[in-house]
């Protein structure tokens, strides 16, 4: 972890380069009135602890609590239920603040620079000024309020959550459990000024939301904090106690707090002339930082902001992996420790999911699952062709990725690679040999589709898995007894079943109903097994976007988050920029949360992603600056987007032409550029030559420097580059937005 840290020290973006402050004020959420819901309120976290801020009723101002390791924990006292009711996520519960007078409207912001919520709600008596943080260091919540003319601020009141389950509480699922008894009765108690509300569970843990309320009527304060117990082995009550005792509210640990988030935002930079997509994407940042961290737990369906909800838990046939996808390209691999710190330390119940006969090799993870990853799959599942076979080898795309945009070999030879070898027996073990020796996969569930034999989804995540192995196999010589059998495999496995209309969902399954997910398409996007680079594939991978997205019907906010993705790996900018758009009008809330029923956090991560798409591509031992920019945006900047390679990049486009690139090698190697840079010059911060070539690559050029040295930093520059990002770029489209509750 400490050399992480350094690297990330050394990887900052120089305040020279960018005004900060001036910068990220640009990216604030805006509200001209409070906010009516969970989909519109100010949402506030540090990875672990968090609040969203919106009105009740006309009197009420609501602040939800939540916090997200906070699961049930039953499944011993009721085997026969379901994990979403066993252990599923539990509400904490909120706050209200009585108003004397009726809303009538509010100024408001959500500063993500700071990480800091403030502003003034208007009531027919006065007003409210209010201030809200969540410490970036310390598990503690920070309201601070003052009063004016007949408004007050001391009708506060707290209002624990139902502590079951909350899928139990919708209308329609058909899985609920017929017994299924509340927690035990929840105790509230006080102790020189805090307040202490415990909510013990059936199986002798608990959790403790703690709290104090200073001042009076005209200026008061709430802080918050919760602990909590999943086994009855710790003390959820010291916990919350000792956070709020040993916390101090003053200017250095505000100081603490936004210097925190400065230092996050500032390991990369991305400008936009877009300022809707722009704010949009600086805002992602900030809520994957709110809903996960290095030291805390893997991020959920909804992070530290609860509500009603059927998702309580973790789905890991898209969720997972959309959710972690936009970390390394933004240079915060650290994010990702979350992930694979749970992989590493639920290694077991990964081999555990699968049939006895196969955890001697094997791993794998059904559909959803709690913080312990157990999610079987069980050999009637198998038998009947029911379940998800490739949703840990596509989640460990993800964590290859880790090695890819790091060059950690460390990590990939005793964790990634015995994982990913584990996810691919899984699927081997289940293959079968026709007359004619080819491979074929058996009856499986394409997800959110329908069961297939030799199912796309399972065939594009086996041969993306065979090819990662026998590449890491020979580069890191680790003489892999197992490496012939993969390229015997590879080499007599079933080609992706397809059409008329394209790649199909299996052999003898078309696509010919919509379907919101592209579990078809992996193969395309993301793993790039298909790809526009080759031009024998072009037309497929056309057929199959036709096809996919002409059937509207079904198709979810993620469909046009893939859409996007896909369409860049094209080249085409402006189809790319069409489907984030309709996303945007039709499914981004105005907080940029994104709801199906209840809160589904990947899908906006998901379209982060795909801007960054559009600016850098990196797969394929090739870096592509600027592949895919729509044509209306004439001006473009980012600084250090990291890339395959351990490359951090940055580029400026000035008038549609790329006019700078920098590259700083943080682990050397080889370096190959795709850009549509005409005339540069080329330089060095460690040798005054550089050994190049240059080739024609369509309407673009190829650039490839054999050997980098670590620590080089490469500049390509045009004679007519002028450097004016510092606060940003001019705004030509969207440029009086904010997200947020607001006139726009």
């Amino acid at each position: 972890m400490l050399v992480l840290q350094v690297t990330l020290t050394f990887a900052q973006v120089p305040s020279k380069e960018v005004n900060w402050p001036v910068f990220m004020a640009k990216q604030n959420l805006k509200w001209d009135n409070i906010a009516t819901d969970y989909y519109s309120g100010i949402i506030l976290g540090n990875g672990l602890l968090g609040t969203n801020i919106y009105k009740e009723n006309d009197s009420l101002i609501r602040f939800d609590i939540g916090r997200s390791d906070v699961v049930d924990h039953r499944e011993k006292l009721m085997p026969d239920a379901g994990k979403l009711y066993t252990q599923g996520r539990l509400p904490i519960g909120y706050f209200t603040l009585k108003t004397s007078g009726k809303i009538t409207g509010a100024k408001m912001e959500l500063d993500i620079y700071n990480a800091e919520a403030r502003g003034t709600i208007t009531t027919t008596l006065g007003t409210i000024t209010f201030k809200a943080y969540v410490a970036a260091n310390q598990n503690v919540i920070s309201i601070s309020l003052n009063a004016a003319q007949q408004e007050k601020v001391s009708a506060w009141g707290w209002n624990p959550g139902k502590s079951i389950s909350p899928r139990y509480l919708q209308s329609y699922p058909t899985d609920k459990p017929a017994n299924y008894p509340e927690n035990p009765q929840v105790k509230i108690t006080s102790e020189n000024g805090y307040t202490i509300c415990n909510q013990p569970l059936l199986n002798k843990g608990g959790y403790t939301t703690a709290y104090k309320i200073t001042g009076n009527a005209t200026s008061g304060k709430l802080l918050v904090s919760v602990g909590y117990d999943a086994y009855n082995t710790l003390d959820e009550i010291s916990e919350a106690l000792n956070n709020l005792k040993n916390f101090k509210d003053n200017t250095e640990s505000i100081a603490a707090h936004r210097n925190w988030w400065h230092h996050y935002y500032q390991q990369s930079f991305v400008a936009l002339p877009d300022k809707r997509m722009e704010n949009f994407y600086w805002i992602q940042l900030y809520k994957l930082a709110s809903v996960t961290r290095a030291d805390k737990p893997i991020a959920d369906l909804m992070g530290p902001w609860t509500t009603a909800t059927p998702w309580p838990a973790i789905w890991w046939n898209l969720n997972a992996q959309l959710t972690y996808s936009p970390i390394f390209t933004a240079n915060h691999l650290e994010l990702g420790e979350s992930l694979f710190k749970s992989l590493n330390d639920n290694k077991q119940n990964l081999i555990n999911n699968v049939p006895a006969p196969w955890r001697n090799d094997a791993a794998a993870i059904g559909r959803s699952s709690s913080y312990n990853l157990i999610s079987q799959i069980t050999e009637a599942e198998i038998n009947k062709g029911t379940f998800e076979p490739a949703n840990l080898t596509w989640m460990l795309y993800y964590y290859y990725q880790y090695y890819a945009y790091s060059k950690d070999a460390q990590t990939l030879k005793t964790k990634i690679y015995p994982l990913l070898k584990r996810s691919a027996n899984f699927l081997i073990h289940q293959l079968k040999q026709d007359e004619k020796g080819i491979y074929h996969f058996p009856l499986s569930y394409s997800p959110e589709y329908k069961s297939a034999e030799d199912a796309n989804y399972t065939l594009s995540s086996l041969s993306w898995a065979l090819q990662t192995l026998i590449k890491v196999n020979q580069e890191q010589k680790l003489n892999d007894s197992d490496a012939e059998q993969w390229e015997n495999i590879l080499k007599n496995l079933v080609p992706f079943p397809a059409g008329d209309t394209g790649f199909l969902i299996g052999k003898d399954v078309p696509l010919n109903s919509s379907h919101r997910h592209y579990s078809h398409l992996l193969m395309i996007y993301p793993y790039s097994i298909i790809n526009w680079e080759q031009p024998e594939n072009r037309a497929i991978i056309s057929l199959s976007l036709d096809n996919w997205l002409s059937r509207k019907s079904a198709l979810a906010g993620f469909s046009f988050s893939g859409a996007a993705s896909i369409y860049a790996g094209t080249g085409n900018g402006d189809m790319a920029y069409q489907w984030l758009n309709e996303l945007f009008d039709r499914f981004v809330q105005p907080n940029t949360l994104y709801r199906e029923s209840g809160p589904v956090i990947e899908t906006p991560l998901a379209a982060a992603t795909s801007i960054q798409e559009m600016l850098i591509q990196s797969w394929g031992d090739k870096i592509r600056i600027f592949p895919a920019v729509p044509s209306g945006w004439k001006e473009v900047s980012f600084k250090q987007l990291r890339a395959e390679g351990a490359f951090l990049v940055s580029a400026d486009m000035q008038n549609g032409q790329t006019k700078n690139i920098k590259i700083n090698s943080l682990k050397g190697g080889a370096l190959t550029l795709v850009s549509n840079m005409d005339k540069f010059s080329i330089h060095s911060n460690k040798r005054n030559k550089i050994d190049y070539q240059v080739q024609k690559e369509g309407e673009k050029i190829k650039i490839e420097i054999k050997k980098v040295i670590i620590g080089e930093v490469i500049s390509l520059v045009s004679t007519s580059f002028e450097d004016k990002t510092t606060s940003g770029l001019p705004y030509s489209l969207y440029p009086n937005w904010f997200w947020g509750l607001n006139n726009k």
